[in-house]
């Protein structure tokens, strides 16, 4: 009997359960609490670069991550296409998404690259099949659990210009909290460009269409 995969109800990208049929798996579709895709222990969020983008900007991924991992399931985030090229195109300073693999690395969330949506479903029936003969297929039930803030708040301040990780939690040690980091904000120890980039970033109107090219370039 081939391994089964649960996909969520919710998830509308129908390339990836092609391939993971044409990989030689079932699929049964059923509303998930967790995740897009279950494959044995394995329960799977699939994004797009874009996606994985906007969510580290908007601060969703963390929430995300939370999620998966309270499952009790070894919890995976799969990132789909060229994230660095995406970063160049967006404009996104690459610390704010280093920060966010630092903290899902913090978290004890999984990552992997996937090339598009196809071999997305090559790795997820893998795993599937890996898995089939340990357990059956469980959907996963998210627990609620603290939220690991101080992931948040490393994040937080990395991902603006010229920070990064290491020196979020030297500016988190020196201030207490984030707030009181970024309201005294001219006063951290970082190079003039990186303070103009700083400047523009926490001062700058929202909807303004100006970038950073002249600081980060």
């Amino acid at each position: 009997m081939n391994p089964v995969v649960l996909v969520d109800t919710r998830e509308w990208a129908l390339e990836v359960v092609r391939a993971i049929k044409e990989a030689g798996c079932g699929v049964l579709k059923t509303r998930l609490e967790v995740g897009d895709y279950v494959a044995g222990d394995f329960v799977f969020e699939r994004k797009s670069v874009d996606d994985f983008v906007n969510s580290v900007v908007e601060g969703r991924l963390f929430e995300q991550a939370e999620r998966l991992r309270s499952s009790g399931m070894r919890p995976v985030v799969v990132v789909e296409g060229d994230l660095w090229g995406e970063l160049r195109f967006r404009r996104v300073s690459p610390n704010a998404v280093l920060g966010a693999l630092l903290a899902l690395a913090s978290m004890g969330v999984g990552l992997i690259y996937t090339e598009d949506r196809a071999q997305t479903g090559a790795l997820v029936c893998l795993a599937a099949r890996r898995e089939s003969s340990r357990r059956g297929v469980k959907a996963p039930v998210a627990r609620k659990r603290g939220v690991d803030v101080r992931s948040l708040q490393i994040a937080l301040l990395a991902s603006l210009p010229g920070i990064g990780p290491r020196r979020a939690e030297e500016l988190l040690r020196r201030y207490g909290t984030p707030l009181n980091a970024l309201l005294n904000y001219r006063s951290w120890n970082v190079d003039d460009r990186s303070h103009m980039a700083i400047k523009r970033v926490l001062e700058t109107p929202y909807g303004d269409s100006s970038t950073l090219d002249d600081f980060l370039g």
